[in-house]
Order: structure tokens, then C-alpha cells, then sequence
């Protein structure tokens, strides 16, 4: 398969390599989701307890990985990734969702339905190494790359998860990383932060009008998957959502919840220093630009109406630059940052 089959039909293809996703992590029932009962099927094994109000230390996240059904690298990452120019995407449906990525005077777009089937590309944007990241789960995209002074780190799939969220490896140290904290919780690197890189959440429509030049990442991955097919449900119609993506259960156990927003509500959660804040995209939809400070730092969330999408800002003395921020689930972001400050 190439960058440049035709644009899937409307009918969903039978699932290919369905051993990738697991029966662990979704039933399912003649290449469909089951319904809402499956969906809150949650292992037995107990969770580890976090402290009222304290983020839940790297041992404890470490104690609670549990098994998402398949083996390491059974999600398989894409080591060697292909780009075609947006000209020859005709894979991509104009209501797609794509996640964007402009760094180092390179503008690429990661398709959804590539990285629900491999959840990590291993790639080099504009000369240095850069893992692009997708847990599906949580709904979480996020760039890495190693901090400066440490060894070029490429990362593949454990097949298990804390907080429901992606348990990555790097294959360099064996240390493992739950992709939406970014930090080692065992391992040689243990403690380390990883850098992080911001990616868009926008629709291929989208994109492609303010992007024309981009590069897309291609379906020629060399592994056999169902690409457009989704096992956890549907982006069909961006923003809404089907299936697992809209359904309130989780399918795995947290350490911590909170009923403050619905479970699969999309929360923007921003990170300075060691403090966290968390907004509800549909406050910055709404208000167009939402004002906060945390640990002494001036933040603003802008509603990005050429792509549908917020962007985070810091103030750095007399300018801003972009935050670190990410798209999450809320009931993820929470799980890993029970205290974290919410502006809603």
C-alpha cells in the first residue's frame, strides 16, 4: 500500500493484523466496537493508591502498568517513514483528522489513520530526531526529542499502559516512559524529561489550505495494516466522535478521577516547570483567547480558526513563544495530575 491509494469509501475495511490492538484493549464484535458494556471492562489488578491532591510518584506509575493485550512491539512503531507531498495524499478524505507539526522549517502532517495503528514514528525533522507520539486512548499527540547532551533516543511500544496512556521504551537503555508525562519511571533514565514538541489536532482540509507545501506522512510503512479503519470508533466527522472516543468508560484502571469534566472531554493541558494547568477546549472555542498564570508565568490560549484548534503561549519577557502544551482526555490528563490547576 502507498501514499497514493484512492480515498477510502465510506464503509469501514475489515480489520487487518487485528492481533496489533488486542482483545485486552478492545472487543470486538464482527470488526466493530462492542457497545458500551465492553467498554468499561477493566482488569482485575488492583491500582496502586496516590495521595489526595498529590501527583502520583514514578514509582507508583511504574507499579501501575498493566498489560493492553499485545506483546512489546506488537504495536509496531514506524522506523522508516515515507512523506509524500499533499498533492499525492489522496488517501486522506478532506474531513480526516491530521496532527501538524511545523518545526525546523518543516511542515509535515501525521494522519490519524497511520498513527492508531503504530502510535509512534521515529523520524528526523529538520536534521535532529524527533518521536511523533499518539496514544489513542487518551488522545494524546506530543513530539520528543532527547534533551540536549543525551544520547539520540528512538522508542517502541511496550503493550502496556498506565493511566490507560501509551508505555513507551527507548530502545537505547530499555528505560520505560508513559507518553503523556514524557519522563522515565524506570530504567537507567529514570527521572529524565524528555523535550517536547507540539503537534495540532486539525482536519486534512484544513491543513492542506494553510499548508499547501506540506509534506504527509505516507501509508507505505511496511507493515499490513487496516489504514483507514479505526478499531476504537470514528473521527469521521471532526470533532465528533464515535465509539471509544465518545463513549464515557474507560477501559483500564487510573490512580486517580475526578468528575469535574465528562471522562473524554478534551482538556488543553499546559506544563511550566512542575506545575500544570488544564483548560477546556471549548472555553478557548468559545472566548477565542483564555488568559492564566501559573508559577509566576503569563499564559495565553488562542482559538486557532484556520485549523480549528487551540495553540498555547508563554510570555518570555518582552514576546511570547509556544508553551508546552498537548490536547488530552480529561480523565488522563487528571490521572497523572491530580493537581493540576483547571481554568474553565
Amino acid at each position: 500500500m502507498n501514499g497514493q491509494q484512492s480515498a477510502r469509501s465510506p464503509k469501514r475495511q475489515a480489520l487487518k493484523g487485528a492481533g496489533v490492538i488486542g482483545a485486552a484493549a478492545i472487543l470486538l464484535v464482527g470488526g466493530s466496537i462492542a457497545g458500551r458494556q465492553a467498554l468499561s471492562d477493566r482488569p482485575d489488578r488492583p491500582v496502586t493508591a496516590v495521595q489526595p491532591g498529590q501527583d502520583p510518584s514514578l514509582e507508583a506509575l511504574a507499579d501501575a502498568a498493566v498489560s493492553g493485550g499485545p506483546g512489546k512491539d506488537g504495536i509496531p512503531s514506524v522506523d522508516k517513514p515515507r512523506f509524500v507531498p499533499a498533492t499525492e495524499a489522496g488517501f486522506l478524505a478532506d474531513n480526516e483528522p491530521v496532527f501538524g507539526l511545523e518545526y525546523g522549517g518543516e511542515v509535515r502532517a501525521y494522519p490519524q489513520l497511520v498513527l492508531v495503528w503504530h502510535e509512534i514514528v521515529n523520524d528526523t525533522v529538520g536534521g535532529e530526531p524527533l518521536a511523533v507520539t499518539y496514544c489513542p486512548l487518551t488522545g494524546t499527540v506530543i513530539g520528543f526529542s532527547a534533551p540536549p547532551g543525551m544520547q539520540e533516543l528512538t522508542f517502541g511500544t511496550t503493550g502496556r499502559l498506565v493511566n490507560s496512556n501509551l508505555l513507551m521504551y527507548d530502545r537505547q537503555t530499555g528505560s520505560e516512559w508513559p507518553q503523556l508525562l514524557g519522563t522515565a519511571v524506570s530504567g537507567p533514565l529514570k527521572g529524565t524529561r524528555l523535550d517536547t514538541v507540539p503537534l495540532v489536532w486539525t482536519t486534512w482540509k484544513q491543513w492542506r489550505a494553510a499548508h499547501p507545501d506540506t509534506k504527509v506522512l505516507s501509508t507505505d510503512t511496511g507493515t499490513l495494516r487496516g489504514y483507514g479503519s479505526d478499531p476504537y470508533g470514528s473521527y469521521d466527522r471532526y470533532p465528533d466522535r464515535g465509539g471509544y472516543y465518545a463513549d464515557q468508560g474507560t477501559l483500564f484502571p487510573v490512580l486517580a478521577t475526578s468528575d469535574r469534566f465528562r471522562d473524554k472531554d478534551i482538556v488543553i493541558g499546559v506544563r511550566v516547570g512542575d506545575k500544570r494547568l488544564a483548560i477546556h477546549e471549548d472555553l478557548v472555542r468559545t472566548a477565542g483567547t483564555v488568559r492564566a498564570e501559573i508559577a509566576g508565568t503569563q499564559l495565553e490560549a488562542r482559538w486557532d480558526d484556520r485549523l480549528d484548534t487551540a495553540r498555547v503561549l508563554q510570555r518570555a519577557g518582552d514576546r511570547w513563544e509556544a508553551a508546552d502544551f498537548l490536547d488530552s482526555m480529561w480523565f488522563a490528563w487528571y490521572a497523572f495530575h491530580p493537581n493540576t490547576q483547571v481554568r474553565q
